[in-house]
Parts: C-alpha cells; sequence; structure tokens
C-alpha cells in the first residue's frame, strides 16, 4: 500500500480567522517512480541528507494498468455534484467544538483514519487533545507550554511538534510531545522567519521564508543545520521540497532523500501553481489548470472553480486539491469549498453557504503543508458552532 517514499508529511497552509491550521502525510508510488526517474536530474547529493467530477468523471484504462483521471470541462450545476459526505461518508466526521470539561477545541489535523488533532482552549490554558471517530470520545495529550504563541504543529511517528513564537520574524522555540500524550519538552531554538515546518521520525525539518533552504535538528536539540544544496528550496512536505521561479509558481519538485529534482512544466500565463509529487494544480487567469508535474494530462477545469491564491494552501493530502466555488455571492446553496481528486478526476463539495450573505468559510487548522483535514461548521460564525465537520483524507479509501 505504501513504499520507502511513504515518509511522514508534515504541514502547509494558511491560518483562517479561528487560528486553525493543520496537517499532512504523503505518499509517493513505485509505479509513480518509475516513470519520473527518466525525467530526473539529480542536483542534490543524497549524502546532503537527513537520514472533475463527481459522477461525470470518464476513467480510461491504460497499459500502466494506471486509471487516469478525464475531468469534465463543464458543470451541470450545484446540485449535479455530490457532497463529500456521499462520496466518502468514512471519512466525514462531526468533532464536539467542546469537551466534556468545556474546553473550547479547534481542529488542528489528523492523526490516522479515526482520529483528529485538537487544540482545546480555557481562559488561560492550551492542551493537545484527539478525537476519536471511531468511540466518540475525546482523550487529552498533555498541556502545551507558551500556548499563546503557539503557530503551527507537526504530526510524526513518535512525536507531536509545534513551535511557538512571533507571527513573523524570530527568534521561535521547537516542543515535542509523545503522540500517545505525556509532557511537553522545549528542544531548541531557531531564528529564523519559518514558512514550512514538519518532523521526521526523531528530526524536526523546516524551511526560512527570505531565501529559502531546508533546515533540520534532532529531537534531542542542538543547533540547526542548513541541509546542503537546498538553498532556495521550500519544504512541502518531508522528504519534498518546492524551487519556485516567483512566490506562488514552483517549477522543481524535489525529493530530499534522493537527490532527485523534477522540472515542472509550467504553461505560458500561469500565475500559481503548487505541485504535489505527481500532480500540480496551477491558475491562468480566471481558470484552474491541473497536470502531471511533466505537463502531461493537462486539463482546464469548468469556470465555476477557482484556484485558492498563492499559497500552497490549496494542496490536499497526496493526491487532492482545494478550489473555491465561483458563483453569486448572495446566491444560496453555492458549496463553501470543492475538493478535487487528481488521480480521478472526482470533485466533491464541501459544506454549503449557510444564507444569502454569502458566509462560511473552510478552516485549514494548524498546518504548513498539505494538510489532511478540512473542517466547516453550520451557521454563520464558528465562535456559535457546537460542533466541526471534518474531511480527513487520511479515512478516504485508496
Amino acid at each position: 500500500m505504501r513504499d520507502e517514499r511513504d515518509l511522514v508529511r508534515t504541514l502547509r497552509a494558511a491560518a483562517v480567522q479561528v487560528e486553525h491550521r493543520d496537517l499532512a502525510d504523503g505518499v509517493a508510488h513505485r509505479r509513480r517512480a518509475r516513470r519520473t526517474k527518466q525525467r530526473v536530474r539529480v542536483l542534490l547529493a543524497a549524502a546532503a541528507v537527513v537520514a472533475v467530477v463527481a459522477g461525470t468523471a470518464a476513467v480510461v484504462s491504460r497499459s500502466d494498468d494506471h486509471r487516469r483521471a478525464e475531468p469534465a470541462t463543464v458543470l451541470h450545476g450545484w446540485d449535479s455534484i455530490k457532497s463529500a459526505a456521499e462520496l466518502w461518508p468514512q471519512a466525514v466526521v462531526k468533532v464536539p467544538a467542546y469537551d466534556s470539561e468545556g474546553w473550547r477545541t479547534q481542529v488542528a489535523t489528523s492523526m490516522g483514519a479515526t482520529e483528529v488533532l485538537l487544540l482545546a482552549k480555557s481562559k488561560k490554558a492550551r492542551r493537545l487533545e484527539v478525537y476519536d471517530s471511531a468511540r466518540g470520545t475525546i482523550r487529552i495529550l498533555g498541556s502545551v507550554p507558551e500556548a499563546q504563541d503557539l503557530r503551527y504543529v507537526a504530526v510524526g511517528t513518535q512525536y507531536i511538534a509545534w513551535y511557538t513564537g512571533p507571527v513573523l520574524g524570530g527568534p521561535i522555540a521547537f516542543w515535542i510531545m509523545p503522540r500517545a500524550g505525556g509532557a511537553a519538552r522545549r528542544v531548541g531554538e531557531a531564528a529564523h522567519d519559518i514558512e514550512s515546518f514538519g518532523i521526521t521520525e526523531d528530526v524536526l525539518v523546516w524551511s526560512v521564508r527570505e531565501g529559502g533552504g531546508v533546515y533540520r535538528m534532532p529531537v534531542t536539540g542542538g543547533t540547526p543545520q542548513l541541509l546542503p544544496g537546498t538553498a532556495g528550496l521550500r519544504l512541502t512536505y518531508w522528504p519534498w521540497a518546492a524551487g519556485m521561479s516567483s512566490r506562488g509558481v514552483q517549477n522543481r519538485v524535489v525529493n530530499l532523500e534522493t537527490g532527485e529534482s523534477i522540472e515542472v512544466s509550467v504553461p505560458d500565463g500561469v500565475g500559481v501553481m503548487q505541485c504535489h509529487p505527481e500532480w500540480c494544480a496551477g491558475g491562468r487567469g480566471e481558470r484552474v489548470i491541473v497536470q502531471r508535474v511533466d505537463g502531461s494530462e493537462r486539463h482546464t477545469l469548468p469556470q465555476e472553480l477557482g484556484h485558492m491564491g498563492s499559497s500552497r494552501m490549496g494542496l490536499l493530502g497526496d493526491r487532492y486539491a482545494i478550489f473555491r466555488a465561483l458563483d453569486e455571492p448572495m446566491k444560496r446553496g453555492v458549496p463553501l469549498a470543492i475538493v478535487y481528486d487528481f488521480e480521478t478526476g472526482v470533485i466533491a463539495k464541501l459544506g454549503e453557504r449557510p444564507y444569502a450573505a454569502g458566509d462560511g468559510m473552510v478552516g485549514y487548522g494548524y498546518s504548513t503543508s498539505p494538510s489532511t483535514t478540512r473542517f466547516w461548521w453550520t451557521g454563520d460564525k464558528v465562535e456559535d458552532a457546537k460542533e466541526y465537520i471534518v474531511l480527513n483524507v487520511a479515512a478516504m479509501p485508496r
């Protein structure tokens, strides 16, 4: 199901009005590796690295047994698209907005197919909790020191990691907690203005906002170390990094473990391009373009779908993207967002505008790389929500 390139993904996304952000896990398949290695040129030395349409998409068989997407180019109204809950009922769960002690919860990320990581808040304290969707219960993991300055969270195989500090500029402090829960421990500090952050089994990794560059620090602490050959690169999720030709336009996909660097075929006129290891989504004018990294299987999506802007927050998990639903601002019944599956061409609706004013939004949680969760709520204000509706990519069928 997963291979040697399946490593813990860390996070990238943006804050929303309730300070939610998220986390992600990533996968790259051997079959894709055999095909892409023919296009690869090695830029990094391996020794330098740390040890659309739901119901309307046509699927065509290929000689390599891969089923590729043939997304439709026209939508026949929002009612023609199924909701995420209809397509993936096991992946859409309702998470309480308050725990049993009355602490307000915030969705942080997925920790697996049945677990959602939460940041719980009282008047003066913060702690990490986990909602178990199979049991319908919340358990406490541990307290978060310096919680008022908590910025982003990453989940690894052994630890949950986060950092605290100012929104922009340094210094910042790294913290970890056992994944199963326990006391938090301060790992070390960095002076960098961090843009993307994650954790492998026992190493913190991050890239910086100005000039790029990927750094590492063991969970045992120490001095931050710049990985050789990573100047100008921005971490997406370990071991993947992005080379950028301009802010928001990705022109390389780099594997920091193997040293492979794959050029992205960027179409003319594209102002935004965001890539998974195999798939990309871009914006050209008001239209969304999806394609493989090498430019093959390129499609322009229906005009009702809009890209999410210049950040990587439009990517979701290892094979999905999130797009805006474009329609009249006062119109009812318009989805809050659209999920697109690169592999099948299927799209699904997330939520619905609560009323004609056009309010409502999809939250991203605590994350700096392609998240494995998205959430929304009913009503116009998140502060009034009694529960969140969460899409958990980790629970979606492969």
